[in-house]
């Protein structure tokens, strides 16, 4: 019973930690879409130097990257899902504001829930419910309450209503899939290096060898460096370690830290005005993170 409890509680810090890292993703790629790099290049560059570092990671802990058939196409299919999920992120940023976008990618946990259910038979507990109904209302408020300040592209919106799918899906399958016992530097490792082989291939077929753009200033290679390591690298080992000790859904809830950071990021770094609403969203998100860590310590 100890063993689990420390265990649950690991994953309840690898989410939280997770959540917060990819809130921060704005952080970093803002700044290169206005410095004038496309997305391809930002989110295939980005993937590209993760995978340099992760590299140098299993050649220090001398980490076997040998997967089967049946592995590599799972992870294959997997980076799929999350190159899509990235890919369309940072493209809505072009449209809508960081934080909106963000909050409205916040709504995958709807998605993981359903295919949980449905596919998996999964047995979802009223409080985890519950806290979803309440996390996912605070997004709302987040969401809507920017519309008064900021102008909505609908173009916008249903690029980052994309992600809710893809995302979702990626969530739900990992820890059901062939590569659920794999070791997470392992899947990490293939994530990153498949991601960066779906990106390249992107670019030439859309451009050509001369799509690969370099980048216009020293600044540039700062924030993709530190888009590579911490929302790329770090909070995608995280996220693997919470999916596997706590599952999707609590994961997936835990995600509402995201858009959290994200509008706190867009606030004090882009000067996105915080509202009545906003500041309601961000408590509703917190309220509803406590009781789920609470319900599920007293169950």
């Amino acid at each position: 019973m100890t063993t689990h409890r420390s265990q649950y509680s690991v994953g309840i810090l690898f989410a939280v930690v997770a959540a917060v890292i990819f809130g921060l993703i704005p952080l970093f790629s803002v700044p290169l879409l206005k410095a004038g790099l496309n997305v391809s290049n930002i989110v295939c560059y980005r993937f590209a130097l993760s995978t340099v570092a992760m590299t140098l990671v299993m050649l220090v802990r001398r980490i076997s990257i040998r997967v089967s058939g049946k592995e590599f196409l799972t992870l294959l299919l997997l980076s799929f899902f999350y190159a899509m999920t990235a890919l369309l992120l940072t493209a809505s940023y072009q449209y809508i504001p960081t934080g909106i976008a963000t909050t409205i990618h916040f709504l995958y946990p709807v998605w993981v829930t359903l295919l949980t259910i449905l596919l998996f038979k999964e047995k979802v507990s009223t409080p985890t419910l519950l806290t979803m109904a309440f996390a996912i209302g605070g997004v709302a408020l987040l969401s809507l309450s920017g519309t008064n300040t900021h102008h909505i592209d609908p173009k916008g919106i249903w690029i980052v209503l994309g992600t809710v799918a893809t995302y979702g899906t990626y969530l739900a399958w990992l820890p059901k899939s062939a590569v659920k016992a794999m070791d997470g530097l392992k899947i990490t490792f293939w994530m990153m290096l498949c991601c960066t082989l779906i990106f390249s291939m992107n670019i030439m077929i859309r451009y050509g060898v001369v799509g690969f753009q370099t980048m216009p200033t020293p600044d540039c290679w700062i924030y993709l460096l530190l888009g590579s390591l911490l929302p790329t690298l770090v909070a995608n080992l995280t996220l693997i370690q919470a999916v596997r000790r706590v599952g999707p859904t609590v994961t997936s809830v835990l995600g509402s830290l995201e858009p959290l950071t994200a509008v706190l990021v867009g606030m004090l770094v882009f000067g996105e005005r915080c509202n009545v609403g906003q500041v309601l969203g961000i408590l509703v998100v917190l309220a509803a993170v406590s009781m789920l860590i609470f319900f599920r310590s007293k169950k």
